[in-house]
């Protein structure tokens, strides 16, 4: 893996406040989290045009109208490296009603990464992290004390950074993952042909082998994952 895919992260962070939530926009909010090159796809997946920008907090607010959806907007925090990004909808949409949202967290932009502090007054209700890993899948990486995934009660296949499951989806479609548990985080793949960057008809790696053995080799060779600021 290249220091170029690792940039084709993505995140979500979901803050609720501590006295309690009445489940609105208000009260629980949520924001997506990645690259600062992610900024072009953003605003071409929303087909959006730029309606203001301003400085805050170390970084820059860009607001986007959508072009299909004339009740909202998309706004994106974008700081020296990375960005946090997330829609507001009609009437609370306007330059305040971002600032609102992002005022509720400290941010640090860092090389290495971007953090969302909420302090004392919210809660980190959930936070994730998802990466394409080429001929692998989907890697999905959350804090092991805020994970729904239930850890099975039987020992798990030991791997250098901790013990590899398969698990089977009991709801919805059925498909299998693999599932990685370190001492801090829980890592889960699922499997499928992600093309390597620049090949449009790349030969298919998992069409040759099976895609959980390929998605459980990869985590037994993995040796850490540790989920902290």
């Amino acid at each position: 893996m290249t220091a170029e895919d690792l940039h084709a992260w993505n995140g979500h962070i979901r803050f609720t406040p501590r006295y309690g939530s009445r489940e609105n926009t208000s009260d629980v909010w949520a924001l997506e989290l990645a690259p600062k090159s992610a900024l072009g796809a953003g605003v071409n997946a929303i087909r959006g045009t730029e309606r203001e920008r301003f400085t805050f907090s170390g970084g820059e607010v860009i607001i986007y109208d959508c072009a299909d959806m004339p009740g909202g907007r998309w706004a994106a925090w974008v700081g020296p490296w990375h960005m946090a990004h997330g829609m507001y909808y009609e009437p609370e949409w306007e330059a305040n009603d971002v600032i609102k949202t992002l005022s509720r967290v400290q941010w640090t932009d860092t090389p290495e990464g971007l953090t969302a502090a909420p302090g004392q007054r919210f809660t980190l209700e959930r936070a994730k992290y998802f990466l394409p890993v080429a001929g692998v899948g989907t890697l999905q990486v959350e804090p092991k004390n805020l994970s729904f995934v239930q850890v099975p009660r039987w020992r798990g296949l030991s791997a250098p950074a901790g013990e590899v499951w398969r698990l089977n989806n009991t709801e919805g479609p059925q498909y299998e993952s693999v599932m990685l548990v370190t001492e801090t985080a829980v890592v889960t793949i699922d499997p499928w042909d992600v093309p390597r960057r620049g090949q449009q008809n790349a030969p298919s790696a998992l069409a040759k082998t099976n895609a959980l053995a390929t998605a459980a080799d990869f985590l037994t060779r993995v040796k850490s994952v540790t989920w902290g600021a």
